[in-house]
């Protein structure tokens, strides 16, 4: 697997995961932000970090919508070793799903990468902290 690429096998697909996240999963959504994630971490045998975008329709037009997960992707896709190496320290699987909350087209019709980036990598960051600290106690 090559370090900045984003395969297959590193993204949701399964409908059970999807509900357990929505269901059972931990919400971080951070002041000023219009970006937000639900996590779930699980110990496992084999380690993973496994993402999904999910944008409502009412945000915008498909463009517009397609757009904006391109490039959360992209920001995760570049900025994941971070977690990844937590994956592998604590020997875990980790499901992300990134979703915006206030981001809409008529807010913001145009989209900034950097912005997207370093709300990700804000986010991202705050999962590495919160799943470091509670596997150490």
């Amino acid at each position: 697997m090559k370090a900045f690429s984003l395969g297959k096998n590193e993204r949701i697909k399964e409908r059970k995961i999807f509900e357990q996240l929505y269901k059972s999963g931990n919400t971080i959504l951070l002041k000023n932000y219009s970006l937000k994630i639900i996590y779930l971490a699980e110990k496992s045998d084999i380690s993973c970090v496994k993402i999904a975008v999910g944008i409502s329709k009412k945000a915008g037009n498909s463009v517009w919508r397609n757009r904006l997960k391109r490039l959360i992707r992209n920001a995760y896709r570049l900025n994941k070793l971070q977690i990844l190496d937590l994956a592998k320290r604590k020997g875990m699987k980790i499901y992300i799903l990134f979703s915006s909350v206030s981001l809409n087209q008529s807010a913001s019709p145009k989209l900034k990468y950097k912005e997207i980036e370093n709300q990700v990598i804000s986010l991202l960051s705050v999962i590495v902290k919160k799943l470091d600290s509670v596997l150490e106690t």
